[in-house]
């Protein structure tokens, strides 16, 4: 992070709704988003904004259910230069104070940038579902058939933080 690009951290708030949408379309194939099945919208979820000088540098969109914290969806317009790594610190911090025991999320086996940065952030894979993205797809068409690579997209893949 250069020090001329001070990243600030927020909660998201409903003002948030209009650019978020925005950015579904764009580059999420729209909402809602599908995870195993299940539908998500973003705007109904706690989040984490990160901004910079520029405007929106990333968001973290999660959802808490008994002690376990799922990221929905997180994705950093800046890389590489700490926002995504502030993000994933705050909710760890986040989770912990609600005595989440856990975060996790799911990505597809084309998401070789996620597996990457996760693992390298303590992260570790706990579970493969085979070809379940074919589920997803009945749910929402919109997701790509070939994704990050040239990858096929077939595979939902788990990782895990215990905190």
């Amino acid at each position: 992070m250069t020090t001329n690009n001070v990243l600030k951290m927020r909660s998201a708030t409903k003002d948030d709704s209009n650019w978020l949408q925005e950015i579904m379309e764009k580059e999420w194939g729209g909402l809602p988003l599908v995870i195993r099945g299940k539908k998500y919208y973003p705007h109904s979820l706690e989040g984490i904004i990160a901004e910079n000088d520029k405007g929106i540098a990333g968001f973290l969109f999660y959802e808490i259910q008994n002690h376990d914290c799922e990221i929905i969806v997180f994705e950093v317009f800046d890389k590489f230069k700490g926002a995504g790594t502030l993000m994933l610190d705050k909710l760890k911090e986040t989770a912990k104070n609600k005595n989440c025991k856990r975060i996790y999320l799911m990505t597809t086996n084309d998401n070789l940038d996620a597996f990457r940065f996760y693992q390298r952030r303590g992260f570790n894979i706990c579970g493969i579902h085979i070809d379940s993205v074919k589920v997803s797809r009945k749910i929402k068409p919109t997701i790509g058939m070939v994704g990050d690579h040239g990858i096929p997209v077939r595979d939902e893949i788990d990782l895990e933080f215990l905190l």
